[in-house]
């Protein structure tokens, strides 16, 4: 069939597939041969050989000559006329010859097997682009991959399957394509392989090809606008909100659009605001996927920036489709399955717009603190009602009016108590008519201190005339003057930022910066803004952050050098409580990683803190890709004797996990994955410090990690203190602690004493047990003294070379130390469901001649058991004996 009818169907059904584009490839006249060959006879032959020649296309066509007199082709590939197999198209060589950067490839007849090549180079700003129309024997689809023969198009830096060959192929066995299969490759050089491996009669295609310009209004010289691409990937890319100003300043596609996109690619397109008022709007202006392949091709928008986030929208069969949510971070990801015949799909294209939007229908979340002493109420309200009808601000019980749709604003009071307080929120100083004096007060109940996190701003001013200061305490700032000098004032800035300075919550490559936060020593806190007396749209002086009410008295001492870290003391805070995760924490808008909160009991002297978890909901992985082994189910829990265990084939910070870690680093229990509810609670009591982990793997403020809920409370008692005895015989022995009875309660012990004695002495210490456990669950070890003082480091640290070792299952040992040896480390360590039972007692005797059992000697080898040693002694006193003897003689004699 003629290449005019091929045409004129492909025109025809571009007006019904309006999604598939192609560049279009005129010819000269509707009855020509083909797309150089105007008629095979009519013109002059080459020499004066007569009429009996082709005539050839007017403009960009030469005669093939005495090869194929009946032809013409394009100039520039005039001489592969006969068979067009295994050459290179060049775009510069054909624009100088032919004047043309489009073009025809008809292959020759191939008896298979058999194969030829093209190679395509484009120049600078073309992307190489094929249009199939006809398909002869070339293999045929499998339902997963061609197989017996393909055509592919690939780039010079096409991603590889594990056989090494490009995975782009498309294969039929009689196959005319109307409209034609469109390819673009957009890595430079390109080579098109025409391959079989079969035995076949008569294998061909034909095609047209063109050099695009990127440039190209009619969308074929399609490249993504207003993003960067993300090194060492195939096809993913990072758009941010501060390159995405304009209307239609950021489109992005799907890879190779409007043509065929390849298979077998997961493609990933992350969109990363600034400002937490910014929302994302993604506008599909064309959608075209494969019917009936939801499984294998579609798209996924998460709310984060890891594909494990969580789902928020799939598209797979629809011609076009809008989508709005709110940042920081959106993760649209595309994938594709194999290509499935008849090819008649081109993936999407989209729009972005970030909006800065009011959000009146989604407050902040508050949580109502129990209302401070009337005194202390009194005391705030006084300080606030002075600043009523400054700056034109109103203050109120609960927040001031200076607050728009949950963003507060200049002159504003936020207050943590009362029956609108509330915990945390945004502050952000464009939100209010503009002022040069810009203050926020933040007031918190007694027992509060202030958390701030600054996110971004804006100071012009050079000198420091535009500055922020964050002030400990409640400031009065009236019109021009201050009260207080400007020395006093920076004496109490916990945050003096100057102008002229910038500051974005990423850096160009989508990453969050460190945060720039401070915490107040009490319960009160002023923002301090000053700037220019007037403002312009591009120099607009602002900032923007978060705040936090922290309650010390019932979630601990604050760490202001961590992001979430609180410290619990024994003697200072409740003797019960509770913790719980810090899910709705506004200051952690700007968290985009692994997420770990630390609490630390520290239970004073004759005291053991009680940890109970008590609720705990599911918990994820998030392995990056590779990692995992295969058949990996990421983490699981398992419980034993000696406390639960975190089981993964990856490190443990690839997953979400909660654990109870004693000070020396020892994960006394550790619950992750799938965790059973029925396996709860899970009870650590320990004599020593204990620090509980919430770790989320991957923590974005839209899903803000698991949940879970624990209660702790301290205990009296002196069963496990660290203690020094000088008599010279006494005794330590076990007491019975209350248990709760659950099927996972753990007890955790670091006991160290020690036997301190100022004269020369033997010394003998008895350890009895009427349990029957391991080693791994207790045992008590004898040491010798380090000389570590102990009011720096601790009695733990003061325990030397190992002497001896018992275990619960010996039920009974006597050991005999070396004489002279004053002062021995007793250390007993237990992590068991029971509680460790024992008796250690211990006598002495002051050393003399005929009494001692060995001479001063250093502690024993390791190698040296008791029983050698005590043979050891025996053998010295006997010769001792001998001697005192023979002296005896030796004076009756004399």
């Amino acid at each position: 069939m003629r290449q005019a009818l091929w045409f004129l169907l492909t025109i025809a059904c571009t007006v019904v597939s309006a999604q598939i584009a192609w560049t279009p490839i005129f010819l000269d006249a509707s009855s020509q041969v083909d797309l150089w060959t105007q008629s095979s006879t009519g013109c002059a032959c080459p020499g004066d050989g007569g009429e009996d020649c082709a005539c050839c296309v007017r403009d960009g066509a030469c005669p093939c000559g005495d090869v194929t007199p009946t032809r013409c082709a394009q100039c520039g590939l005039e001489q592969y006329c006969s068979s067009m197999c295994n050459i290179t198209i060049d775009s510069r060589i054909l624009k100088n010859k032919s004047g043309k950067t489009f073009g025809q490839i008809k292959s020759p007849s191939i008896e298979g097997p058999g194969a030829c090549s093209y190679f395509l180079q484009p120049d600078a700003g073309q992307r190489v682009e094929i249009q199939l129309y006809r398909l002869v024997s070339a293999g045929r689809f499998n339902g997963s991959s061609c197989v017996g023969g393909w055509l592919q198009l690939s780039g010079a830096s096409a991603v590889r399957n594990v056989d090494g060959v490009a995975e782009t192929r498309l294969c039929g066995e009689n196959e005319r394509y109307t409209p034609p299969v469109v390819l673009f490759a957009d890595h430079g050089a390109s080579t098109l392989d025409f391959r079989i491996t079969e035995k076949t009669v008569r294998s061909q295609f034909l095609a047209f090809f063109s050099f695009t310009s990127l440039s190209n209004t009619q969308g074929m010289g399609f490249h993504p606008r207003g993003g960067s691409r993300i090194p060492h990937t195939d096809c993913d890319w990072l758009y941010q909100d501060v390159s995405c100003r304009g209307s239609g300043s950021c489109v992005l596609a799907s890879p190779g659009y409007p043509g065929l996109y390849p298979p077998h690619r997961r493609c990933r397109y992350l969109f990363a605001t600034n400002s937490v008022h910014t929302r994302v709007k993604i506008i599909f202006t064309s959608v075209l996927l494969p019917e009936d392949h939801c499984t294998s091709d579609y798209l996924t928008l998460r709310a984060g920036s890891s594909p494990s986030a969580p789902l928020l929208a799939t598209i797979c069969s629809e011609k076009s489709a809008t989508l709005e949510y709110p940042g920081p971070n959106l993760l649209l990801e595309f994938n594709s399955g194999p290509l499935v015949p008849p090819y008649n799909y081109n993936g999407f294209i989209a729009k972005l717009e970030f909006l800065e939007r009011l959000e009146s229908s989604v407050p902040p979340p508050t949580i109502v603190a129990a209302s401070p002493p009337l005194a202390a109420l009194t005391h705030l309200t006084r300080h606030a009602d002075r600043t009523a009808g400054m700056d034109n601000t109103v203050v109120t019980n609960e927040i001031s009016h200076n607050k728009v749709n949950g963003r507060i604003g200049c002159g504003a009071s936020v207050r943590s108590y009362g029956a609108g307080g509330v915990r945390s929120g945004h502050f952000d100083t464009r939100s209010t008519p503009w002022r040069s004096q810009c203050t926020i007060h933040l007031l918190g109940a007694p027992t509060d201190v202030v958390q701030v996190s600054l996110f971004n701003y804006n100071l012009r001013l050079q000198s420091c005339r535009s500055h922020i200061e964050i002030l400990e305490g409640f400031h009065e700032f009236i019109g021009r003057g201050e009260k207080g000098n400007r020395s006093e004032r920076g004496d109490r800035a916990l945050l003096r930022v100057c102008g002229p300075s910038v500051r974005e919550a990423r850096d160009p490559s989508g990453r969050f910066l460190i945060r720039q936060a401070v915490t107040s020593k009490g319960a009160n806190l002023t923002i301090l803004v000053r700037r220019a007396t007037s403002q312009s749209i591009d120099e607009e002086e602002f900032v923007d952050g978060a705040f936090a009410f922290h309650d010390e008295q019932h979630d601990g001492t604050v760490s202001p050098d961590a992001t979430c870290a609180t410290t619990h003391y024994g003697l200072a805070a409740l003797r019960h409580g509770g913790v719980s995760a810090p899910s709705h924490h506004h200051i952690f808008w700007n968290i985009e990683e692994r997420l770990l909160c630390t609490h630390l009991f520290m239970p004073a002297i004759n005291q053991s803190v009680t940890i109970e978890i008590q609720r705990l909901d599911r918990m994820w992985s998030a392995e990056p890709p590779g990692t995992a082994p295969v058949g990996s189910m990421g983490c699981r829990t398992a419980c034993g004797d000696a406390g639960c265990e975190c089981r993964a084939a990856t490190p443990l910070h690839y997953h979400d996990h909660i654990a109870l870690v004693a000070s020396d680093g020892t994960h006394l229990s550790c619950l992750c994955g799938d965790f059973q509810a029925a396996w709860l609670p899970v009870v650590v009591r320990s004599w020593t410090s204990v620090r509980l982990e919430y770790s989320v793997a991957h923590y974005t403020y839209a899903s803000r990690g698991f949940d879970y809920a624990a209660a702790y409370s301290f205990n009296d008692d002196a069963l496990c203190g660290q203690r020094t005895y000088t008599t010279h015989s006494g005794e330590i022995s076990s007491r019975n602690v209350s248990v709760t009875g659950t099927l996972n309660e753990f007890f955790y012990q670091q006991c160290t004493w020690v036997l301190d004695s100022n004269v020369e002495r033997q010394l003998f210490i008895d350890i009895t047990s009427e349990q029957d456990k391991s080693c791994g669950s207790w045992n008590i070890t004898l040491h010798e003294w380090s000389g570590i003082a102990a009011h720096n480091t601790g009695l733990a640290a003061a325990a030397g070379e190992l002497l001896y070792t018992f275990c619960a299952r010996h039920k009974n040992h006597t050991y005999t130390l070396p004489w002279r040896l004053n002062t021995v480390v007793i250390r007993l360590v237990a992590l068991s469901r029971q509680q460790p039972l024992y008796m250690i007692r211990w006598r002495s005797q002051v050393v003399r001649a005929n009494t001692r059992l060995g001479p001063p000697t250093p502690a024993p080898a390791a190698a040296a058991t008791a029983s050698q040693l005590e043979n050891l002694s025996s053998e010295i006193c006997l010769s001792v004996f001998v001697i005192q003897l023979l002296v005896r003689i030796n004076v009756i004699v004399d």
